[in-house]
């Protein structure tokens, strides 16, 4: 009855730190990701200079729903390859 015990505790310990390895993973991707986006508008407004009038907090909302995004399709990317 003892070993039953200690083999969940032991179960249980692997699968929080499966969990916590996937948050981490999640949050290190959605940093990243609103990091790429961040670049990629602020060089679309370097280029398009004379033609886009964007102020910097608008590149700020726009990197941030385009991060939004991201991490929601990662979350639905990592749940569908959950339950292949």
């Amino acid at each position: 009855m003892d070993s039953i015990k200690k083999n969940d505790i032991k179960v249980i310990k692997e699968h929080a730190i499966d969990v916590a390895k996937s948050v981490l993973t999640w949050v290190v991707v959605t940093g990243l990701a609103f990091l790429y986006w961040m670049a990629v508008l602020l060089l679309f407004s370097l280029i398009l200079l004379n033609v886009w009038h964007v102020k910097f907090d608008s590149i700020l909302k726009y990197a941030t729903v385009l991060t939004v995004i991201t991490s929601l399709a990662y979350i639905a990317r990592k749940i569908y390859k959950l339950k292949k």
